[in-house]
């Protein structure tokens, strides 16, 4: 969650481009091919639809897709293609719930898909829910006590056989869990394992449509981890143009912490590489489970 915070939002804003010299090309997006929204087009057939908050939570699927199509939509962008011969559509809903809520429920009416996962980043609410893990979490719940049953579970011995595979309650938060006092705190109140900021709102739209969900998430911070110092003054300034200062002056005059936001930009895009990596096996078994 953090590392999507700020590969997402500070990585690649005009700040970025201020520090060009010191940390080249410290953001590089996959190149998309972006059309004008309500040009007439052909709707794909979707077996399945994946929907990612950002895009470099979803890069890691879109690497391994073939004959993508990417379109600029009213409320999200779409990626349309193929993967192992699976008809699927990736899309970059946002980070806000309206927008999710939004994006989840065009991508609907328009595809209707015969399964939607909820896929990204997450934080780890337990000391065994580590950084890298895998997680299909069995049940997942909200801050209100709302709490929806996956369409597809995974059997226990299957999570036993897999290295790195966990299982559990997902909880979804509206706020950046930045500490370790917020992760326990929410551990202790609601036996959550680990936490992310969209499969409530998607599986909860996913319910009144009728339409099979579950979620799949990799663990990009455990429990005791910490920001990096410049990440948590950034975080503390409520403007844009605050936060946007504290980044651009903290790389230009700390070299450590341009190696720190180095490392969670790589970080970001391994986890999302090992994410596909799991994916890719999950959408084949959903796919047989089709009627």
């Amino acid at each position: 969650m953090l590392v999507r915070y700020l590969v997402s939002n500070y990585l690649r804003t005009s700040a970025g481009k201020m520090v060009r010299g010191k940390v080249e090309d410290m953001v590089t997006d996959q190149a998309r091919s972006l059309q004008q929204a309500g040009q007439e087009r052909e709707l794909p057939e979707c077996q399945i639809a994946i929907v990612f908050a950002s895009h470099v939570e979803a890069t890691g699927v879109l690497d391994q897709m073939s004959d993508v199509v990417s379109m600029q939509c009213a409320s999200f962008v779409e990626h349309a293609g193929t993967w192992n011969d699976l008809s699927i559509v990736v899309i970059e809903a946002g980070d806000r719930w309206r927008d999710i809520a939004r994006a989840t429920t065009e991508l609907i009416n328009l595809h209707h898909p015969r399964w939607i996962v909820s896929a990204g980043f997450c934080c780890g609410l337990h000391p065994r829910y580590r950084q890298g893990g895998i997680v299909m979490p069995t049940r997942i719940s909200d801050t209100t006590g709302r709490q929806l049953e996956v369409g597809f579970k995974i059997s226990e011995k299957a999570v036993k056989e897999t290295k790195g595979l966990f299982v559990g309650e997902l909880l979804t938060v509206s706020e950046m869990l930045d500490t370790p006092e917020k992760r326990k705190a929410l551990h202790q109140k609601t036996g959550a394992v680990v936490a992310d900021m969209e499969s409530s709102v998607i599986a909860e739209i996913c319910r009144q449509a009728a339409v099979r969900c579950m979620s799949v998430r990799v663990i990009t911070e455990g429990i005791e981890d910490q920001p990096p110092a410049l990440l948590s003054r950034i975080m503390k300034h409520k403007s844009k143009a605050g936060k946007l200062g504290v980044l651009s002056k903290g790389m230009l005059t700390e070299l450590s912490s341009v190696k720190e936001l180095w490392d969670l930009k790589n970080q970001a895009y391994q986890s999302a590489e090992r994410l596909a990596l799991f994916l890719e096996g999950v959408l084949m078994q959903l796919a047989d489970t089709d009627d």
